[in-house]
């Protein structure tokens, strides 16, 4: 996994008090956010949750050749995950608020304009935390 330039984060004690449970503890907590004007709704899970499911939802590409390829990069992405977290984990040098830079969701749906964008089981959703405007612990949609 590529390190990023520029490091974004939140400074937001509850915010990260939730990204710490979900990466830490592997709990699960439905979170609805809005994003640049946008509106996001899902379960907040930890990244190698998210790496997990991408992985296992890309084994049912019709494209068995696609399946595979995606699977295999999402695989790799997650032990490069898990390899970085390993090395931060030693270092302890770093404050936590440093760590998040993303954060990522189960079963996400999209609303604009009071229409949510179907999805029947919702999809995988990643994004920069330094992009959320704001946040409430329910699942809107």
């Amino acid at each position: 996994m590529a390190k990023e330039q520029t490091q974004m984060s939140t400074n937001d004690a509850i915010m990260l008090m939730f990204l710490d449970l979900v990466e830490q503890d592997g709990i699960e907590v439905d979170i609805t956010l809005t994003v640049n004007g946008s509106i996001v709704s899902g379960t907040l899970i930890g990244a190698t949750a998210y790496y997990e499911g991408v992985t296992e939802a890309s084994k049912n590409f019709e494209d068995s050749t696609m399946s595979k390829i995606i699977s295999k990069k999402f695989h790799d992405l997650k032990e490069e995950y898990a390899k970085q977290k390993q090395q931060e984990a030693e270092k302890e040098s770093k404050e936590k608020e440093n760590s998040f830079t993303f954060i990522h969701l189960k079963n996400a749906k999209y609303v604009t304009n009071q229409h949510e964008i179907a999805h029947t089981n919702g999809t995988w959703w990643r994004g920069k935390i330094a992009s959320i405007d704001g946040f409430s612990f329910n699942s809107f949609v």
